[in-house]
């Protein structure tokens, strides 16, 4: 995970001189771009490096790369909804408030990405069987059945079930905001 966070202060840096990435952290404001930059590098450098691992233990990797394809699918549907929030959702006060709605947008995107990241990089999308599997069920076969089987769905859903909170209040802080 840390080569991740150290990927995205990289891009961060990097936005100022690629013109595609400063619009992509203007439109996602610093914080929403550096949080969406760690997940990426998250979940592509966490499938790398267990990717290796793997390899030489003998094991298949397709269906490992599907599940993160899948995962930068969902961070991609995110940063969307992150894009379409950033611009109406309250920006962070430099006041030293407890209830500073700014602070929303930020903790729903931390919720609802830095975990699966943070699962993958703990080897989420490669499942070590403690013991072996039963002779009538098969080992997970396709990204789909590699999520089900890991501990990414979990993280995933704490995450959601925080997130989703987190989103709500930012929903309504966006609709006070916008007629108050």
């Amino acid at each position: 995970m840390a080569a991740a966070v150290a990927a995205a202060v990289w891009l961060s840096d990097e936005a100022y001189s690629a013109e595609w990435l400063y619009q992509a952290q203007r439109g996602l404001r610093d914080d929403g771009f550096g949080i969406i930059a760690c997940y990426a590098a998250g979940i592509v450098l966490g499938t790398a490096l267990h990717s290796l691992l793997s390899l030489r233990r003998g094991r298949a990797l397709a269906a490992a790369w599907g599940a993160a394809g899948l995962l930068l699918a969902y961070g991609a549907a995110v940063t969307g909804v992150a894009w379409l929030l950033a611009e109406v959702a309250p920006a962070m006060s430099a006041s030293r408030h407890r209830h500073d709605p700014g602070a929303l947008y930020t903790t729903w995107l931390v919720c609802v990405l830095l975990p699966v990241a943070g699962a993958v990089c703990a080897g989420g999308l490669f499942p070590r069987r403690r013991t072996p599997q039963p002779a009538g069920r098969p080992e997970p076969d396709g990204p789909v059945a590699v999520l089900k089987s890991s501990m990414v769905v979990v993280s995933a859903s704490i995450g959601w079930a925080i997130g989703g909170i987190v989103l709500i209040l930012l929903l309504i802080a966006i609709v006070i905001r916008l007629f108050v």
